[in-house]
């Protein structure tokens, strides 16, 4: 383990079982650290599981760890869609990470591409995930704090999206059947995108666009950059390595399903499927929704080989 994570308390240990243990508490958060940019498997990976298949994902847990894992009351109704909220940002800043790295080697073959299409569905799902609470829990818990960290705050200051902001806007071409397949994807990714858009602010003013006539003094990009990490409780360090970019996504990809294990996509409890929009209800994303805890553990064992072809069909 390298001396940043254990000076920082870090947790980067794999999953031993399907045990909820993220963040210490049920729903709770850890921190993430991250690179300052994408970086390429490294020396780091060797001590990762040669075993992948044995990890255990969050998709077939025991009952008793289910039963802990359901709100007993409004409370905790409202930190479960904050820790979907700020854990689906998470996993999302880190799926980029892994993105913008494996695109880097689609020149070399279409094993590339496929683990490119992978990730990019990952990211559809954590869209789907983050906004699944009902229009008043996202206006009420999560809007309204983000509008007090900054009136302005706006995902087009996320680090970690510009390497993959071509790719996901359809301006990148890749040959081939694998290209063709990994631009529907990024086109599904963009409807699924607009589609939440409207599910959680009908209005379609966001925040930024709701704070440009009362706006004070320019911040820098840096800083701005710097205070949407901090929302999300994300870190910058420089000696952030292979090992501890992929074991921070595989924590959070197995309590991601371990909840929806636990209370559904959309629990019962607190429902908002009748908020959505068409984009929503169309038969991809429908399968989008459907193949979630199947697809993060994909991501998680392709993660963990650091470069083996994904078997997204």
């Amino acid at each position: 383990m390298s001396d940043w994570t254990d000076a920082a308390g870090v947790d980067v240990a794999i999953p031993a079982d399907d045990t909820w243990r993220f963040g210490g508490i049920p729903f709770g958060l850890e921190p993430l650290f991250l690179p300052p940019r994408w970086i390429r498997p490294d020396e780091s990976a060797r001590t990762l599981p040669d075993d992948p298949e044995r990890l255990p994902t969050g998709t077939a847990p025991e009952p008793e760890v289910l039963a802990g894992l359901v709100p007993s009351d409004g409370d905790e109704v409202d930190r479960l869609f904050w820790f979907r909220w700020i854990t689906g940002h998470q996993v999302t800043f880190l799926l980029w990470q892994l993105l913008a790295g494996v695109m880097a080697d689609v020149p070399d073959g279409s094993g590339a591409v496929r683990r490119a299409r992978l990730y990019v569905r990952g990211y559809s799902q954590m869209l789907l995930y983050s906004s699944s609470c009902p229009r008043d829990v996202y206006g009420r818990v999560i809007r309204s704090t983000l509008f007090r960290q900054h009136p302005n705050l706006s995902g087009s200051w996320a680090r970690d999206y510009r390497p993959v902001r071509d790719l996901l806007r359809g301006k990148v071409d890749v040959p081939g059947p694998a290209g063709s397949a990994l631009a529907e994807e990024c086109a599904l990714n963009d409807r699924i995108h607009n589609g939440i858009a409207t599910k959680l602010v009908p209005s379609g003013v966001s925040l930024l666009q709701s704070a440009q006539g009362h706006r004070g003094p320019a911040a820098g990009r840096d800083m701005l950059r710097a205070l949407y990490d901090g929302t999300f409780l994300t870190m910058r360090a420089s000696g952030t390595d292979w090992r501890a970019v992929v074991t921070q996504l595989v924590r959070r990809l197995q309590a991601v399903n371990l909840d929806v294990a636990a209370n559904g996509l959309y629990p019962e409890w607190a429902p908002s499927r009748a908020e959505e929009p068409i984009e929503l209800q169309e038969p991809p994303a429908v399968r989008c929704k459907a193949e979630l805890p199947g697809t993060l553990a994909e991501i998680a064992r392709t993660a963990l080989t650091a470069g083996a072809p994904a078997r997204l069909a």
